[in-house]
């Protein structure tokens, strides 16, 4: 199907204890906004049809940077069980009628709205058991593209899986899409991370 009309909706992760980072780096300034915010709204300007943030509990300040995006924030009420367990409480509070979802940590500040974009227009034809995901020196990145049928078994695993078995099920086919880089694969986790993470901003 192809993505003019198909409905994907997206969970961004944002519930980590930003231990590395030293405090709350969701909430580190990059072009004169959050980080979180600005992943965010790059999802919604990219056209994704409903995208929901998971946030740790008690995490308001991050709730209060997305107001007005028109998002779903969601609160993992146990985050020490790991990125699936946040998975899991994004995937249960979108709609029905997405044909896939698109699943991303929340900081990956190269996730502009044009490399979102470009990543929609790249996606192969739906299918029930191809996780499509984009690749660049020699590596997988971010987001993971899970079709509708899958978002069930995800549901059904118990807190010790990780989200990353899902790409080595026997029956499950990845479809890696070429062509990207670093701002698919850096992430935010250190004070030093955030020089990238400017100039990504600036080249958006």
């Amino acid at each position: 199907m192809p993505f003019r009309t198909e409905k994907i909706a997206a969970v961004l992760l944002a519930a980590g204890a930003s231990k590395r980072f030293g405090s709350p780096k969701m909430l580190a300034r990059i072009a004169g906004e959050p980080l979180i915010r600005l992943v965010t709204r790059s999802f919604v300007e990219a056209g994704f049809a409903e995208v929901a943030v998971v946030l740790a509990p008690g995490a308001g300040e991050l709730a209060a940077s997305l107001e007005g995006l028109g998002v779903v924030t969601v609160f993992n009420p146990r985050p020490q069980d790991g990125m699936l367990s946040s998975a899991q409480a994004g995937l249960s509070a979108l709609s029905s009628g997405c044909g896939r979802v698109a699943l991303s940590p929340a900081d990956l500040p190269g996730l502009t709205a044009p490399v979102l974009r470009k990543l929609l227009a790249a996606l192969p034809p739906a299918a029930p058991l191809v996780v499509a995901v984009p690749a660049g020196a020699g590596r997988r990145g971010h987001p993971l593209f899970i079709p509708a049928a899958l978002v069930p078994r995800l549901l059904s695993w118990e807190s010790e899986r990780r989200l990353s078995d899902l790409l080595r099920e026997s029956d499950v086919r990845v479809h890696e899409i070429p062509g990207f880089g670093a701002e698919v694969l850096h992430d935010v986790d250190v004070p030093s991370d955030l020089v990238a993470a400017k100039a990504f901003a600036a080249g958006s």
